[in-house]
């Protein structure tokens, strides 16, 4: 009488497959959960005995609940970048993220199809050779490494790589001096002179008295101008995006600031007041009330290229030296500082984070710091101090 064959034991949910004998070894899968691109996880455990590959798909299963499951997607760079920046979209700036998509489409030309989990220093160094060998700036290429940086440290968090292999790299490159392009006093009173029977003379002159960025002036409201005091906030900025214009808070919390003006600003200031007043009234219904403090003529915001337009147009006609309209910050900060001799005074002005970036940047106008430290020796020994102007 043929025995009967023992029944197989019923195994739990969840404890993968029976394991097989190939070769010497036993083999099982397990299902682990889903993967990123929503599919099932299912992992191989090995051993030389079935208790033993048992014994490895439990010690899977346990990291898998822990969060310690090593990744083996085959995701790639160029495909985890897209997520990241897909989630930094929803909370960022539009001009913030259009930067981001600009640094990340250098990266996804070297690195895009190198699998996230394979990716190494080395690549990561390559991609700093080619930025370089497209001529791109020192500090552009920093941006778009500090980007893939920035993009690396998030797939760590989220456990997909063991490391940041872009932390180590750095750029090594020469130290450039930053130049400026900034007008004399002459030939400002010459611009401001020919310039007022345009409808931005108000904005240039502001520009120049106050050294507000572009997108700080066009985002200037009424309600943050205070004449009787003369003051004005810097709260809000407008920006181009894509045609558009994007109205947001300021790039830093530097530049959240109180700057103060003279009484030829409240001047210039009320009568474009009176005059933009006098639009509305005519318009009716028909004109925008944003609030802004330059508009076009129908009260809508003004979009950054007009302003260029305008200067550009300016400058061409009467012939005087080129210079953008950041121009006339950087114009306001170098009369400022030669004026002053306060680089502390210009940095809180412009709203510079620190004042090293400001004297980094007009270093070139500083050098009376050298001449009030060129003391002959006798007087270096003298007890009697010296106050420095």
């Amino acid at each position: 009488m043929a025995s009967r064959e023992r029944p197989l034991e019923k195994r739990p949910h969840g404890s993968g497959t029976k394991p097989v004998k190939r070769g010497n070894r036993w083999y099982m899968q397990v299902t682990l959960g889903r993967r990123l691109d929503g599919k099932l996880d299912r992992r191989w455990a090995s051993g030389a005995t079935p208790e033993e590959a048992q014994q490895k798909a439990r010690e899977l299963q346990v990291a898998a609940a822990q969060g310690m499951l090593p990744t083996y997607e085959r995701l790639t760079v160029g495909d985890w970048l897209q997520t990241w920046l897909q989630a930094k979209a929803t909370k960022a700036a539009p001009t913030y993220t259009l930067k981001l998509e600009a640094h990340i489409k250098h990266i996804r030309e070297s690195l895009g199809r190198v699998e996230l989990r394979k990716l190494r220093p080395a690549h990561v160094h390559t991609l700093g050779q080619k930025l370089e060998a497209k001529s791109l700036a020192p500090s552009y290429r920093r941006e778009v490494l500090c980007t893939l940086e920035a993009a690396l440290e998030r797939a760590v968090a989220m456990e997909l790589i063991p490391r940041n292999v872009a932390r180590p790299v750095k750029l090594e490159s020469t130290p450039q001096v930053r130049k400026v392009k900034a007008w004399d006093a002459q030939t400002v009173s010459r611009f401001l002179e020919v310039s007022k029977p345009y409808r931005l003379y108000p904005l240039f002159y502001l520009g120049f008295a106050t050294g507000l960025r572009r997108e700080e002036l066009l985002g200037l409201r009424w309600q943050d101008v205070d004449l009787p005091n003369r003051t004005l906030r810097v709260e809000q900025t407008l920006t181009p995006v894509k045609g558009s214009v994007h109205i947001g808070p300021p790039k830093s919390r530097a530049s959240r600031r109180v700057v103060s003006f003279g009484l030829d600003v409240v001047a210039v200031l009320e009568d474009w007041r009176v005059r933009q007043r006098e639009e509305a009234r005519i318009l009716g219904d028909h004109w925008q009330d944003t609030g802004l403090v330059f508009t076009s003529s129908t009260g809508q915001p003004l979009h950054p290229r007009n302003v260029n337009r305008d200067m550009a147009a300016i400058i061409k006609r009467h012939e005087l030296p080129p210079l953008s309209p950041h121009g006339m910050r950087h114009t306001h900060a170098t009369l400022l500082a030669q004026k002053t001799k306060q680089i502390e005074l210009v940095s809180r002005r412009l709203g510079h984070a620190r004042p090293s970036i400001t004297l980094d940047l007009y270093r070139h106008v500083a050098a009376w710091e050298l001449e009030e430290v060129a003391l002959p020796l006798s007087e270096l020994l003298s007890p009697a101090p010296r106050t420095l102007n």
